[in-house]
Formats: C-alpha cells, sequence, structure tokens
C-alpha cells in the first residue's frame, strides 16, 4: 500500500513533465520553422496557440496538450547566432 501511495505523486510528476518535453519540442520546431530567421531578438514567446495555429502545416499531434491552456508559453532565450540558449516554460494544464 505504501508503495502504490508514493507512486502517485511520481506519476502525476511524469505526466506532466512529459506534456512539457513535448511542448518543449513543437516550440523549438516552430521557432526553427517560423522564427529563426528573425534577426535581433533577445527572447521568442512562443504560445500552444501560436502552435496549434501551426499544427496542420507543421504536422503536430496536439492530444498530448488538448487540456491544457492556449494562452500557456515557452520563452526561448535567443543568442547572437539565433540559437536557443535558455528557456522557461509555462504550461497550465488541466488533470
Amino acid at each position: 500500500m505504501k508503495k502504490a501511495i508514493l507512486l502517485i505523486p511520481l506519476l502525476i510528476l511524469t505526466g506532466c513533465t512529459n506534456k512539457e518535453k513535448i511542448f518543449e519540442e513543437y516550440a523549438k520546431t516552430y521557432y526553427e520553422n517560423h522564427m529563426k530567421m528573425v534577426s535581433n531578438v533577445d527572447e521568442v514567446t512562443i504560445t500552444l496557440e501560436d502552435i496549434e495555429n501551426a499544427s496542420i502545416e507543421d504536422e503536430y499531434d496536439l492530444k498530448p496538450l488538448e487540456k491544457c491552456d492556449k494562452q500557456s508559453k515557452i520563452v526561448f532565450y535567443i543568442n547572437k547566432t539565433n540559437e536557443i540558449e535558455n528557456k522557461k516554460i509555462e504550461l497550465k494544464c488541466k488533470k
């Protein structure tokens, strides 16, 4: 019984982490396909709504993120060569 109780929070955290990984992967692809050519920017904000709007063109499978707020966002911090240096994820999902 104790093992089952300990696994519940782990499963909840894993699910959230998996959604964050999916969101980050899609946002990176979105950045590469639609925003990388923009120069002189320090940071780029991509929302889940942005990704949804591009989903047909970029072929994202958004089923894992369908219970997430469309205004969830990821901020990529960009270096001088337009490469992603760091990130901040704000993904809000219903259980």
